[in-house]
This record gives C-alpha cells, sequence and structure tokens, in this order.
C-alpha cells in the first residue's frame, strides 16, 4: 500500500525570462540547494477516457525522477485552499501503475475489478527540468522548487514556469511570506492551477471556462473563526482561478465571475465583522477595494456593448459599436498588464495569508475572542435578521428610491444572497430549505431588476460622456423594469425567513 503523507504547497507562476532575476533574490541566495531534488522529472499521468479520476478530485501519476519511479496518488483536500492542501500517498513502483498499491486510498475504489482498472490508462505527459532548494523562515522549513514544464496531452502542447513553495514543517503562513518577498524581484503570479489541470485544459476545453463559487458546508456548531476561513477561501479562489483564465480568454463572463469573487468575499468580510475588526483587516479591505476597482471600469463597458446590442432596433450602430468595442479591447489590454504588477499579486499573497494566519485569529481582545468562539449558526441568524430588516424598509418604498438608493438596496440584496448561500448547511430541515429557495429566488429576481436599471443608467452616461446619444428605448425600458421591481418587492415582503 501506498504511503499517506499531507501535501501543502504554494505555485506561482512566472515568465522564462525572469528566472535568473528571481534566482538572484535574498531569498534563493540564502537558501540550500537540493540537487537530489531537481534534474529532469518525466511523469505519466492516468485517467479513463471520461476523466473520472479527475471528477473524483483526484490525480495518479508514475514519475521518473533520478532513474526511479514513483507512483503518486494526490486527493484535494474538502474545502481548496489557495495553498494547495491534498493527502498524498506515494510508493516506488516498476514503472508501470501499480493497481495493487492503490489499496487503502482514494483510488481503490476505481480499481476494485479487473474490468474498472483496465479503464484507467496514461492521458498525457509532463516533462519537468527542476531546480530545488530548502530555505527556512521562522523555524518553517519550505521546499523551493524552480520549475520549467512541459505539458503534453493529445496532439496539444503547452510550456510554462512555476515555482512551487512546499510545506515541509511549521508554519503554513510563512509560505505566503516567502512568496511576497520573491515578488520583488520578479512578477510573479499566484496560480491554483496544477500542472494536472493545465493538461487537462488542453483535452477539454471546458477546463478554462469561467469558474463559479463552490458550495459551502458549514457544519452546526463549527466556529465562526473556521467558518469564515472556509468561506473566505472559497471565495478568494474564485477570484484567483477567474484571474488565471482571464489571461487567456477575454471573456466577459470571466471577468464577471472573478468580481462575484470578490463580492463574495467583501460580503463575507462584513458578515464576520465584529472579529475582523483591527489595522490588518482594513488594510485588506483597501486592497480588495482597489483589485475592484481595476475590474469595474472594464466590466461597465462590457455591460454597456451588451446593453447596446439588446437595446437597438435591428442592430447597434456601427460607429457606436467600432468605438465601444475600441475602448473595451483598451482597458482589457491596461487590466492585463496591472494583473502583471507586484501590487496585484502582493494584494492577493496578503489576503491569503490574511485569512490562514492573520492577527484576527490570535488577538486576544475580549469581543474578538468571543466572536471567533460563537458557534457559526448563532452569527447567521444574527446577521441574516440584521441584513433583511434593512431590505425590507427599503423594499417598502422602493417606488420613491433614487438611484444611489436603489444602488444601496442592490448591494444588501447581494449581500444577503451571499450570506443565505454560505449559511445554508446550517438550516437543513426541509421547511428551512422550500423558504430559502423562495427567499433567493425572489431577491435574485429583484436584484437582476436592480442591476439592469443600473446598467441602463451608467451605459447612458458612457455614452453622454463621449459625445453619444441615449442607447434608444432606454426610457421606456427603465420605465418597464420600474414596474416589475416594484411586483418583486411586493412578493418579497410576504417571504419568511428560513432561519428563525
Amino acid at each position: 500500500m501506498a504511503g499517506k503523507s499531507r501535501e501543502v504547497e504554494l505555485k506561482l507562476e512566472l515568465d522564462s525570462d525572469k528566472i535568473a532575476s528571481l534566482l538572484g533574490h535574498p531569498v534563493f541566495a540564502h537558501a540550500f540547494p537540493l540537487p537530489a531534488r531537481g534534474g529532469a522529472l518525466h511523469a505519466v499521468y492516468y485517467d479513463t477516457d471520461d476523466f473520472a479520476l479527475r471528477r473524483a478530485g483526484l490525480s495518479v501519476r508514475v514519475r521518473r525522477e533520478n532513474g526511479q519511479y514513483t507512483q503518486t496518488i494526490k486527493a484535494e483536500r474538502k474545502h481548496r485552499s489557495l495553498a494547495l492542501d491534498r493527502s498524498e500517498w506515494q510508493c516506488i513502483v516498476n514503472g508501470e501503475l501499480d493497481m495493487a498499491a492503490a489499496a487503502g486510498t482514494p483510488l481503490a475504489p476505481f480499481v476494485s475489478d479487473e474490468s474498472q482498472a483496465a479503464n484507467i490508462h496514461p492521458v498525457f505527459i509532463v516533462d519537468t527540468d527542476r531546480k530545488a532548494y530548502e530555505v527556512e523562515r521562522n523555524g518553517t522549513v519550505i521546499e523551493l522548487a524552480l520549475d520549467t514544464v512541459k505539458v503534453s496531452a493529445g496532439q496539444s502542447s503547452s510550456r510554462f514556469c512555476e515555482l512551487e513553495l512546499e510545506l515541509k514543517s511549521g508554519d503554513a503562513a510563512n509560505l505566503f511570506a516567502v512568496a511576497r518577498d520573491l515578488t520583488e524581484a520578479a512578477p510573479l503570479r499566484l496560480t491554483p492551477v496544477t500542472k494536472s489541470e493545465r493538461a487537462y485544459a488542453l483535452l477539454d476545453r471546458r477546463a478554462i471556462q469561467p469558474v463559479s463559487a463552490t458550495d459551502i458546508d458549514l457544519p452546526r456548531g463549527t466556529s465562526s473563526a473556521d467558518a469564515f476561513r472556509i468561506i473566505a477561501r472559497s471565495c478568494l479562489a474564485q477570484v484567483v482561478r477567474n484571474e488565471a483564465t482571464l489571461r487567456r480568454d477575454q471573456d466577459p463572463e470571466i471577468l464577471h465571475q472573478m468580481r462575484v469573487g470578490l463580492r463574495r468575499l467583501n460580503a463575507a468580510n462584513i458578515l464576520f465583522k465584529e472579529m475582523l475588526n483591527s489595522r490588518e483587516s482594513r488594510s485588506i479591505k483597501s486592497d480588495l477595494r482597489w483589485v475592484g476597482k481595476q475590474l469595474g471600469a472594464v466590466r461597465d463597458l462590457d455591460v454597456f456593448i451588451g446593453d447596446l446590442r439588446k437595446t437597438t432596433p435591428e442592430k447597434p450602430n456601427d460607429e457606436w459599436m467600432k468605438e465601444a468595442e475600441r475602448r473595451r479591447s483598451d482597458a482589457y489590454q491596461v487590466l492585463l498588464q496591472t494583473l502583471e504588477k507586484p501590487r496585484f499579486t502582493d494584494a492577493i499573497l496578503h489576503t491569503a495569508a490574511w485569512i490562514e494566519s492573520g492577527k484576527w485569529l490570535t488577538r486576544n481582545k475580549g469581543a474578538i475572542s468571543t466572536a471567533r468562539a460563537l458557534a457559526v449558526e448563532e452569527l447567521a441568524a444574527t446577521e441574516l435578521t440584521r441584513h433583511w430588516k434593512r431590505i425590507r424598509k427599503s423594499a417598502k418604498r422602493i417606488a420613491e428610491l433614487d438611484f444611489d438608493e436603489r444602488h444601496r438596496l442592490r448591494m444588501r440584496i447581494k449581500k444577503m444572497r451571499y450570506g443565505a448561500e454560505f449559511f445554508s448547511t446550517l438550516f437543513p430541515g426541509s421547511p428551512e430549505k422550500k423558504r430559502r429557495r423562495s427567499l433567493l429566488g425572489f431577491l435574485r429576481k429583484l436584484q437582476d431588476v436592480l442591476g439592469e436599471m443600473n446598467d441602463i443608467v451608467v451605459g447612458e452616461a458612457l455614452a453622454l460622456s463621449h459625445g453619444e446619444e441615449k442607447p434608444a428605448r432606454s426610457g421606456q425600458r427603465l420605465k418597464k423594469l420600474h414596474r416589475e421591481a416594484e411586483a418583486a418587492c411586493g412578493k418579497l415582503l410576504k417571504v419568511e425567513p428560513f432561519w428563525g
């Protein structure tokens, strides 16, 4: 049977022409070389034709290193963070996959009989030229692996460079501290995308689609501190995974999902604000606002172009569309350049480190300590009630709200929706599920209506700021949306809370 261990690592991508600059950083100057851990690595990865192992969160490979073959089975942990945290089983083999060594591992059910085992075969190859080092930081031992990689899948291949920081012993927070130091030497991009995921992307176009929010599973009795970390990891991972995809494909939906991840994280910060009250937390929120601002300008143009196509008769004005597309292209180029800047990478790394080991976890101030220990279902009931009261107050006077008030209501609805999704598993009864579905449905409808109203107003402002006329029929559409908003509010006010 393969020996089990736990792998905690951080991955950062860089351009090949920046390797020399990176190696010149003091972190590497004081690192201890590990020649036996480097050199040429040739790995064959296994799966079924329908990628059943990948769907199960498994990675299975046989790697040749220094003349020896090692079989490795990796399994993703339930709550995936930016520091990849996986269970790992390894054993020495004779050059091919050893099905018998799968006993006691998550691969075992897939090889339980000969017919199932026969479906597992090589699907792609990963060749790596590795330089390995070991560094110590505040009692923590970290292995640095600088990899030049080629993945080959079917008739396709791709090349890239990445730096892996693997925790050998000590505090995982130091992974982020070392990574932040290294951004001083070269533009590094945090990536949760593994080598195997890159290869799957060559085989399956769906592997690089926009990344939506993952389900949050919070057992009752979970402390608020643990609950926040589970939620925040999910939110930040959504941001980073979409950011990595946005570099390759400027799909408006990818950008949208990246912004959704940021908004979800902002909602989590508000819901758990009592225990996050510190200067460090305020600095993180400032970083995230800056990131959101960089995305917002481009998103406004995406929405404007989409609205232009929807609200103009027959087809959009060619000159308008050409100008809008040009502005969008320019804005995306500026955004991509911003994503390359150390400030962006540092903001993400700083946020990830704060989630995992920020000072909010150890401050002894009474109110903060109490808030950390509070069972999350108690916090959820309090916070959902608070947001629900504010939404109801605005919904009752929806016809009187001006643009800014409607915008604030829409923001509250988003936070309420995200909170209801975060805390859904805490109220598992059948009546609670039914009321939650009803509430989320009406909230989503009202948010969509208010969002379209906001998009029309923003689009009109964009058009007028560039000497254009308002899009045709936008006034008529706004009147209709006003009526829809009033109807949606009337239904929303009749819904019963699911957390009572």
